[in-house]
């Protein structure tokens, strides 16, 4: 089949288009598929091919093509949502595939439905009322019309894939039959984590503990971008931890913090931290390269992953933690949204009760002073779950078949 993904927004910045479109675009090629990504890269206007040419750019990455769009002419509102409609109907595509409801490719979903045209609608998070639309700076306008194209357009489309379980259900609230449903969680690529395993990783983790400063130490790792959780939340869990721990383990551990804020939020942790007296035992590591991620993500004798239980987070499928199960850390999370589907108690790591700190970081203690060999057997035995079920070349399969039953060409 010739299929077009149609993007939400560029391809460099942000998490959907890089941890699920072109893993799905990949997946789908290797499977045979002739794949277009059509990418508006309105935040991102280096990867335009100019800011005034009206040329497209091809190219390819990963054998999927993409067809980076050009910036002009204003107001993009309008242009851009026609320009990427023109596009994929240039390519004659048997399937066009709409990622997220909102915002560009939501405007061009619509454009597309008042043409009459077939289309396959993706949705991965949550934007509207106990969502995103709810904590991020939008106008009165934008929130209006993201809650309008998250309710309306699943119901225009021919077909509706969705990240999670959550997901699911709210797009059966909204009237769209079940057979026109796919779950279509966040998975995983032998590719892109080639080297996230093995005697290399923990080569580099051995490295990275050393340049830390914590060769000797008992780490615990949280890889955020504080979005999960009240940051303050983390560091009361840790000083629980801190205090079921004996006084020679707590003397020695630490905690490593992976990651930044989207509003510089790992700040007012640093700062709850020194008011607390818990300078000398947080370590924050901030943004890691990707090349170094893996054997950052190896120094945790355990990770901790707090995730309330919020509609944003019941929604998402969330990739940071796949990258801890891939990276074969031992995780104590919250049984909140697709982390029951990753995790099984004792597979992968621990699950605990929402909102339930002592829980959690009586898990945490327990792992802690557990032989190693068992935090490495619960790692490992979370990374196989992961490659056995999450794998995208397993799941692309019931995608094709997807496409398949609800579209006959567009």
């Amino acid at each position: 089949m010739k299929i077009a993904l149609l993007a939400p927004f560029g391809l460099k910045t942000k998490g959907t288009v890089v941890a699920r479109m072109l893993p799905i675009a990949t997946a789908l090629t290797e499977r045979g598929h002739h794949v277009r990504l059509i990418v508006p890269p309105w935040d991102d206007p280096p990867a335009s091919p100019t800011l005034t040419a009206r040329r497209s750019m091809l190219e390819k990455i990963d054998a999927v093509e993409v067809l980076t769009l050009p910036l002009s002419p204003p107001p993009l509102v309008t242009s851009l949502p026609l320009r990427m409609i023109g596009e994929a109907q240039k390519f004659r595509p048997e399937v066009i595939h709409v990622f997220k409801p909102t915002a560009y490719s939501g405007l061009a979903a619509l454009g597309l439905a008042l043409r009459q045209k077939k289309f396959v609608l993706d949705t991965d998070d949550w934007e509207g009322a106990g969502g995103y639309n709810d904590v991020n700076p939008y106008s009165p306008e934008q929130r209006l019309l993201f809650g309008w194209q998250e309710h309306d357009l699943p119901r225009r489309a021919s077909g509706v894939t969705v990240a999670s379980r959550t997901l699911q259900s709210l797009v059966w609230s909204m009237g769209v039959k079940p057979e026109r449903v796919l779950y279509l969680p966040n998975g995983v690529s032998r590719q892109k984590y080639a080297d996230w395993s093995g005697p290399p990783a923990e080569a580099s983790a051995i490295a990275h503990r050393a340049r830390l400063g914590l060769t000797d130490k008992i780490v615990l790792l949280a890889y955020t971008r504080f979005a999960e959780f009240e940051p303050k939340r983390l560091l009361q869990i840790f000083q629980n931890i801190l205090a079921r721990l004996p006084y020679e383990k707590a003397e020695q551990t630490r905690l490593l913090v992976v990651g930044s804020g989207f509003h510089q939020e790992e700040v007012a942790f640093q700062l709850q931290a020194r008011e607390l007296g818990m300078t000398d035992k947080v370590i924050m590591a901030g943004q890691t390269d990707w090349n170094e991620l893996p054997g950052c993500l190896r120094c945790a004798d355990v990770a901790l992953y707090p995730f309330d239980d919020t509609l944003i987070n019941r929604a998402r499928s969330s990739a940071k933690l796949l990258e801890l199960l891939v990276a074969e850390c031992a995780v104590v999370t919250e049984a909140v949204g697709e982390n029951r589907e990753y995790i099984q108690d004792n597979v992968g790591g621990r699950l605990i009760k929402p909102g339930d700190d002592q829980a959690f970081a009586q898990a945490a203690v327990e792992l802690i002073l557990a032989e190693p060999h068992t935090r490495l057997e619960m790692g490992r035995a979370g990374a196989q779950h992961l490659w056995q079920n999450y794998e995208w070349s397993r799941l692309v399969g019931p995608l094709a078949d997807f496409y398949k039953a609800n579209l006959v060409g567009v």
